[in-house]
């Protein structure tokens, strides 16, 4: 009996082993959630990335962003741009990528879509490092370039 005890103990310990390991080929597990990017103050520029695996699109809000162009300067403004999303395969690392997007910007309390070719978002960029904890973004809209990168908050 006791040996029968010690056998049905190590069968169910080793089959507990095998069901923790998990399968390296399962899909990734849908995710949902928003990331912001770390700022000291409300007026600076940061982000917040909305991710969502589930659909086709995931956004990228942009607060107090300003644009140089040659030697204007554009005023701070708040700016969404709705773009495809890439997960690696560690399910850390999020990558918006896309060019010909029509952002959205804040006017009073709506969002509005910029359909005019020139507020075009193009070469679209986006690396969001959960595990690192950082973000990197670039991309070109109305005849200007724009690069940042940072801490996640």
């Amino acid at each position: 009996m006791k040996k029968l005890f010690s056998l049905l103990f190590l069968a169910a310990v080793c089959s507990m082993a095998l069901v923790s390991c998990g399968n390296d080929d399962e899909p990734a597990q849908p995710v949902k959630t928003n990331i912001e990017s770390a700022h000291e103050t409300e007026s600076e520029t940061y982000f917040q990335f909305d991710i969502n695996t589930e659909s086709d699109s995931s956004s990228i809000y942009m607060y107090n962003i300003v644009f140089t162009i040659g030697d204007n300067v554009s005023p701070a403004m708040t700016i969404r741009v709705d773009a495809p999303l890439v997960v690696d395969k560690t399910g850390k690392i999020f990558i918006y990528s896309g060019t010909g997007i029509n952002p959205y910007m804040l006017m009073g309390s709506r969002m509005i879509q910029l359909t005019d070719d020139a507020y075009k978002v193009n070469n679209l960029n986006c690396i969001v490092n959960t595990k690192d904890q950082t973000y990197d973004i670039s991309f070109d809209c109305h005849g200007g370039h724009y690069e940042k990168n940072g801490k996640l908050k």
